[in-house]
């Protein structure tokens, strides 16, 4: 019985099991007949009512397919048909008759042989001028054949500046045909998060409309001007120079210069029983490292204080430590993993995946007590909003479901598709999601000196766990207890190491958080441009730059009206000057115009 209760509630969060006793069921019987009989007596014309007054029939836009799929089946089998250029899925959602259907992301975008690349200038006036991306037209043929026959049309596509512009056009496009179009938002694809959503649109947030705006063109101004004068300069029609992918390119090579650059390192290195540790003595040049090598037999590792210490669980993924971890563990490239995690996200199994908080709902707290109290003990359980306030979440799972759940119901046809990279996906979420939503450890520490010939050196090791907690699910590095004299003959190795390591992608995503450049929802762009247009390739996982970036790279840098709009404290300055749109603060129209006049200087300088 518990297996079919936690497989049910795949489907219906809302589900409670009551034991019989407890039920009325005369009176459950007696209510569902009322409402069959009303129908029946509508239909047969007995009651002189169109179906329309007791059945509201609502458009719902979302921007996948697979979303739109999942969300109709936590109603029910849909109905399937084609109306115009798309598939609309239909279900019954209370009284509420839902025709469910997807744009397939953006359906307009900036026109390019017009005006200004797109935008109208006049005065202090910036008019963008977009047109229907090739492709899309019988989308919105489709779109507005099935708004014809709804009483409401609710936007849902995805809860960011992109998804509000996306559903922002589509209500554009509609409304000529059907005035009641509202959005909606929902941070994870879940029955109850569908429902409640559907009873409490909003309007758009032209604020967030305008940031997009206003990055769209400034991507568009300053991407075609530079590109144009690369495209000219290197006679290789495929080059590009976007405002982001400039100082990002010149991370990658100021860093394989660091690469190259070589130190001598002597390491010994210390494993048991699962415990790890490395000790790296550096030295000026080869022959004092070869030299220290080959004396040293022994360590001397004297105790200074032996003391407990309580570690809290790191908190729950943001976009950017996702990307890091997923990468780094197993590989994958940063589109790969947001791809995947895109998947994860339409299919219902995690919350929204671009995002830069680490805020927990109590829909969130709920369902790390409900596994937790299961599956280790209600004492493991301490709930933590990490994040305060705003509208975004974490990544967390939508369920108490681990990934050994989630292969199993793949293996009963519950679930298809699922891929062992998704499911290798989806456990480090989990688990970095219970983790910390879970009991500190005490953690056994020592702060020792370590004396090797004529070299010293002070470090605290972490030698054991003297109380279980988050550790049950999140591995917590542990080193070996030295002490006294320790044998080193077998131990030891002679290197010569890089100064800095070269940047991976899941390192560079890192960097650019850091930097404040780039965005969630376009890291995985960042790096993919970089690497299609030749001026980085990716060996062993590490990502060095070629001849042509270093080539693309220089002759910027060389130019001194052009190099400022590829900085990074250009782009620094206009991301935050987009923050402040989205908040209200700032008029996108001014800051186009001091674009506008930047630009018009630096394409009179290269002409």
């Amino acid at each position: 019985f518990k297996n079919l209760e936690k497989k049910v509630r795949w489907f219906n969060q809302d589900i409670e099991f009551k034991p019989a006793k407890d039920v009325d069921l005369k009176q459950e019987l007696k209510r569902i007949d009322e409402d069959r009989q009303l129908v029946r007596k509508v239909l047969s014309g007995e009651v002189k009512a169109s179906l329309k007054e007791y059945v509201k029939p609502v458009l719902l836009v979302v921007e996948s397919p697979n979303k739109a799929r999942t969300i109709a089946n936590f109603f029910g089998k849909p109905v399937s048909r084609k109306l115009g250029g798309i598939d609309v899925l239909e279900v019954m959602v209370g009284d509420t008759y839902l025709m469910i259907t997807a744009s397939l992301g953006h359906i307009l975008d900036l026109v390019k042989d017009k005006a200004f690349h797109g935008v109208l200038v006049s005065k202090d006036q910036y008019i963008p001028v977009y047109e229907v991306i090739e492709g899309k037209e019988k989308i919105i043929e489709g779109l507005r054949d099935v708004a014809k026959e709804v009483d409401t049309v609710l936007v849902a596509t995805d809860p960011d500046t992109e998804g509000e512009k996306i559903g922002w056009d589509i209500g554009a496009l509609l409304s000529p045909f059907i005035p009641n179009v509202e959005r909606i938002e929902f941070h994870e694809v879940t029955r109850k998060a569908i429902r409640r959503a559907i009873k409490s649109p909003r309007s758009f947030n032209e604020n967030l409309v305008k940031a997009q705006l206003l990055r769209r063109i400034a991507d568009r101004w300053v991407g075609f001007e530079v590109s144009r004068l690369l495209q000219t300069t290197f006679e290789k029609n495929w080059l590009s120079g976007g405002r982001v992918q400039i100082p990002v390119l010149g991370w990658i090579i100021e860093r394989e210069k660091l690469y190259r650059k070589k130190k001598h390192v002597v390491s010994v290195s210390f494993k048991e029983s699962g415990k790890w540790l490395r000790l790296d003595f550096e030295f000026p040049d080869k022959k004092s490292a070869k030299d220290f090598y080959e004396k040293l037999r022994t360590l001397r590792v004297d105790t200074l204080k032996e003391y407990t210490e309580e570690k809290s669980p790191p908190p729950p993924f943001t976009t950017d430590t996702l990307l890091k971890e997923a990468s780094e563990r197993y590989r994958m490239s940063v589109p790969k993993v947001m791809s995947l995690a895109q998947e994860l996200f339409e299919w219902g199994l995690i919350t929204y995946h671009r995002t830069d908080s680490t805020r927990v709902s109590d829909v969130g707290i709920n369902v790390a007590k409900e596994w937790i109290k299961e599956e280790l003990g209600e004492e493991y359980f301490r709930p933590r909003t990490w994040g305060e306030g705003g509208a975004h979440e974490c990544i967390r799972p939508t369920r108490p479901l681990d990934a050994e759940e989630l292969r199993s119901m793949m293996l009963a046809g519950q679930l298809q598709n699922l891929t062992k990279e998704h499911l290798q996906l989806y456990e480090l979420i989990f688990k970095r999601f219970m983790a910390s939503q879970m009991r500190p450890i005490l953690l056994k520490k020592k702060d020792v000196k370590v004396k090797a010939l004529d070299k010293e050196k002070e470090l605290t090791l972490t030698t054991d766990i003297l109380v279980s907690g988050f550790d049950k699910v999140y591995r917590v590095e542990l080193n070996p207890d030295l002490s006294g004299e320790v044998n080193v003959e077998d131990k030891k190795e002679l290197r010569s190491v890089p100064s800095a390591f070269l940047y991976t992608q899941g390192s560079l995503v890192e960097e650019m958080k850091k930097r404040k450049i780039g965005r969630p929802s376009t890291y995985a762009t960042i790096i993919s441009k970089l690497l299609e247009r030749g001026y980085v390739i990716e060996r062993n996982g590490f990502l060095i730059p070629t001849k042509l970036g270093k080539q693309v790279y220089e002759f910027l840098k060389s130019k001194e009206k052009v190099m400022p709009f590829v900085s990074e404290d250009f782009t620094r300055r206009l991301e935050e000057l987009m923050d402040k749109v989205e908040e209200g603060k700032e008029n996108y129209m001014k800051i186009l115009g001091e674009l506008f006049r930047e630009v018009s200087e630096f394409e009179k300088a290269v002409s």
